[in-house]
Order: structure tokens, then sequence, then C-alpha cells
């Protein structure tokens, strides 16, 4: 498949904040460590070269536990996070059934490509692609749906409240049942595996074998430990509360809005079937629900002997992140990108390095029908993006002979009433504000059948308009991205061509949104 980019800035799809920090606006600088470029990885890799190796040597045996079940395992890939000279780059998502929307895909082929480009500049080192695997979130109706084609497939689960990772897999034989043609992999998946993170990471790795992808689940007793003296500052000091409402003040000052807001306490109470936030209330900790409570002693007890039970809401998953892997950047979307900028002061309070932040992946593809009719039409993909309002008004610009354009006789009619208002001024000045209003009065009938002219025009040239929409309804259904819409399954023919094409072509530092087709 060919590419064809638009620079972020003329897709139109993205935010002012996300736009000016990959720009380097000065007002946003004091909220990150290193400039998204390929020239940054030296300072970053000289300052991951502390990272202990006995924590290598945990993620080894914790990754391996992990893959155990899974044959096709990349045992390679996880051995070499015990060589001091091995880093890694991460994106994270929510185990989205089904893989969920397709922006996941890229999220992951973005990550290998960036590995990539990484091996050519640093020979000597090894960087492994890793996707950290949201399975603490409890937020089911987040994960639980997905589109394919014109219908919406949702997971009917008899028990939801507490980490979806732990998630027993019941129910989900009624949506491969209903699914002519489903792809095996998910099937092996959700039939082989007891629990939605089993399944998600066998069929994770089965669509990126080749490329050397590992995934992580944090919900390990072992890998909590290691973020154990973390857990204790935040509920007893409460720290990262205000430093994010630091980031939070020069987000606003400077005109832009934060994705996210800190509480006291920064952590969630986990069981298998329950995540419930803490809260402090007087002496006491307790769930905000108040079924659990602890005094000061036994809250440091829980803590030192069970500290797999604390859960890191969105402030501190991503420091969880960076104390447990030799990291040099982070992948997301343009709300994840805002939200990491809020926590670099969370992040130098709690002594953890701050990696790279770039944004995702960002991809459409066309199939041969819908790029046929790209063609046809001559107009630039950065114009079939424009709202349906500007297309239509382009048409009308484009066709001269359905002419809707009275400015001249605007300027006309303007005129006229400026020799009038001279004249009567002339005779007596109390007819100025009589004249003067009613020629706002003409102009505003003019200006109405102005708007009807062009009305008229677009309906006339409805048939051009409508063959520019159906493209544009392709690559954005219902005024959404592609990406964010459909899934694998529908270009399961070609997966692994369009796997293969997005790790090729989505380059997390060229800033770009990438179009896929035949003949771009």
């Amino acid at each position: 498949m060919n590419q064809y980019t638009i620079p972020f800035e003329k897709a139109g799809l993205y935010g002012k904040m996300f736009l000016d920090y990959l720009s380097g606006k000065d007002q946003l600088k004091t909220l990150y460590k290193h400039t998204p470029s390929i020239d940054a990885f030296d300072q970053i890799i000289e300052s991951r070269q502390s990272f202990p190796q006995y924590k290598r040597d945990l993620l080894v045996d914790v990754l391996s536990d992990q893959y155990r079940n899974i044959e096709d395992a990349p045992v390679a890939q996880i051995l070499k996070l015990g060589d001091k000279n091995t880093y890694t780059v991460v994106t994270g998502h929510q185990l989205n059934i089904f893989t969920g929307p397709l922006f996941f895909i890229y999220k992951i082929a973005a990550t290998v490509n960036l590995c990539r480009q990484l091996a050519q500049k640093y020979p000597d080192l090894n960087f492994v692609p890793v996707y950290w695997m949201a399975t603490e979130d409890h937020d089911f109706e987040e994960i639980a749906s997905f589109n394919l084609g014109d219908k919406k497939y949702t997971w009917e689960h008899p028990q939801i409240g507490g980490p979806v990772g732990r998630l027993s897999l019941e129910g989900m034989d009624q949506i491969i049942d209903r699914i002519k043609d489903m792809p095996e992999v998910f099937k092996e998946a959700y039939t082989n595996f007891g629990n939605l993170a089993d399944a998600t990471r066998y069929y994770v790795n089965s669509l990126f074998k080749e490329y050397g992808l590992i995934s992580i689940d944090a919900d390990d007793v072992r890998l909590k430990t290691e973020f154990k003296e973390i857990i204790q500052q935040e509920i007893f000091d409460q720290k990262a509360v205000e430093e994010v409402e630091k980031a939070n003040q020069l987000i606003i000052d400077n005109g832009y809005k934060p994705q996210i807001h800190a509480r006291d306490i920064n952590l969630f109470y986990m069981e298998d079937t329950e995540r419930l936030r803490l809260e402090k209330v007087g002496d006491e900790f307790r769930t905000v629900d108040a079924d659990y409570k602890w005094s000061a002693t036994e809250m440091q007890q829980l803590i030192d002997a069970s500290p797999e039970k604390f859960s890191p809401n969105v402030v501190l998953r991503p420091v969880l992140q960076e104390v447990l892997l030799p990291n040099l950047a982070y992948l997301g979307g343009p709300a994840e990108v805002i939200y990491w900028l809020q926590l670099k002061g969370t992040f130098d309070t709690y002594n953890v390095d701050f990696p790279m932040v770039l944004p995702r992946g960002f991809c459409l593809v066309m199939d041969d029908c819908c790029t046929v009719k790209w063609q046809k039409t001559g107009w630039s993909l950065e114009d079939v993006l424009k709202n349906e309002r500007a297309i239509e008004d382009k048409i009308l610009e484009e066709h001269q002979e359905v002419d809707t354009d009275i400015s001249d006789q605007l300027a006309q009619i303007n005129s006229l009433y400026n020799d009038i208002l001279k004249k009567g001024v002339e005779i007596t000045p109390n007819l100025e504000k009589h004249i003067i209003a009613e020629q706002k009065r003409v102009l505003k009938r003019v200006q109405h059948t102005q708007d009807k002219l062009k009305k008229e025009g677009r309906r006339k040239l409805k048939d051009e308009s409508d063959r520019i929409l159906k493209v544009r309804s392709f690559i954005l259904p219902n005024n959404a991205p592609q990406e964010r819409v459909k899934n694998i399954m529908e270009f399961w023919s070609i997966h692994q061509e369009v796997i293969g094409d997005s790790v090729k072509c989505l380059n997390p530092l060229s800033f770009n949104l990438n179009v896929l087709c035949d003949e771009c």
C-alpha cells in the first residue's frame, strides 16, 4: 500500500495544546524534559543507564511467567531485558475486546517503528517495544464494545466491578458465535485462556509476534513491591495533587485546558471484584463508600504486606510504568500527550525519570473503491477532511456557472445608501439615523437572499458534493476519524498488510496523519 501524509496542523483534527507542544512553543517547555526529536535520545539513554540490574532480572522473571502458556512467546526479547544495553519504548491501552478501534493497532505499530529507528541510530543497543496492558482499569463499559461494519457488538458479563484484566471470559462465546468468519486468533484467545488479561496478551502476541513486541501486566505482587515506597508517600504525604495543580494552572494561564485533575490520594484499593478509590477522613483511611477502613498503623501494615492491593489512577500509573521499565519514550494519543505533560512535577517529586512523550501513530486506510472515488474528485485529502459546509462552499467556488456571489451588488447598495445619506444630512441631520437604519435593514434582507442563493447552489451541485462526502464518510465515519470507529476485522483479508505498512509508515517523530491506499 502507498502512503499519503498530511501534517497534523493541516488535518484539522487535533487540539491547540497538542500541536503547540509538538512545535516547541516556549510556554509549554517547563512541562517536559526531552524535546520530541531523535537527537534527544542521547540524553535519555544516558539518564537510564543507571536502571538497576535487579529490576531487569525481575522483569525477565515476571514476563517469563506471564508468557508461560503462550507457545510462540517472545522469549528472546524478554531475555534481552536482562541486558544492561536494552531499553524499552512503551505505549499503553485498555483491554478492548477484539482489539477495539484501529488506533490500538496504530499505537503499537508506531512503537515498533520508533524502536527500529533507534536500533539504526544506536546499533550497539537493544530496543524492545512494549504494550502496557491496562489490566487494573475497572471501567468495563469502555472496553466491552466494538464496531464491525454497521453493527455494534457488546460483551455481556455477569459480574463486573473490579480490575478488568481479572475478568473471566464468560459470555464472550456469544459474540464469537454472532460473527461470520471470526478470525481464529480471537477464537483461540477467548476460548483457551481463563481471563481477559491472558486472552489479550495472546492475541496481541499473535498479531505482532514478528515485531518483537512484549506485553506487560503490572498487576503482580512482585512488580507492585517495587512501587511500595511511592505508595506509602502518596498515601501519607499526598504529594502528587499539588504538583498536578501547579501544572494545570500553567496550562490554564496559557489558554489551554487540562485533561486530568489529581485527587489527594491517587490510588485505589483493589480486590478481584472491586477497585475502590482511597481517601483520608480525619485520622482514618477509607474507601469512598466507607466499606473498608484503616488506621494509619493498619494502612502501613497493608502497604508492607500487600502492595498488590494498591492500584494507581491516571496520575500515578505513568509513574509506576517508569519505575518498572528501562524506558525511553511513551507514545499516546492527543489527550494522553497532554495529561503526561501535566505529570512532570509529580515525576520530579518522586525522583522518577520522565521519558520523552510522543504522539502515537495516526492512520486512515482507504480501500480500492474509496481510493478510486477520491482520485476522480481531483481533490487533496486535506480538503476532503474539511467539514461538510466548507466542502460545499469549495464546490460552489469551483463552479462559476453556478454564480451565487452578490458581493458586487452589496457594494452597489452600500454606495447608493451612502449617496442617499449624504443628501439626507445636507437637508437635515435628523435623517441620519433613519437612513442608516434603512441601510442595515436592506443589507440584512439582501444577505438573507445571499444565503438562499448559496443554499440553492449547493442543492444544484449536490451530486458532486455527495461524491466528495462519500469519500469523507469512509475516512471520517460520523465525523470521527476512521481509526476511532472501525475494527481491524474490517480489513482482515489484508490485516497483515495493514499492520506491516503501519509499522513502516507510522513514524511518531514525523507528526503526520497518514493515509494508506493502493494508489495515493
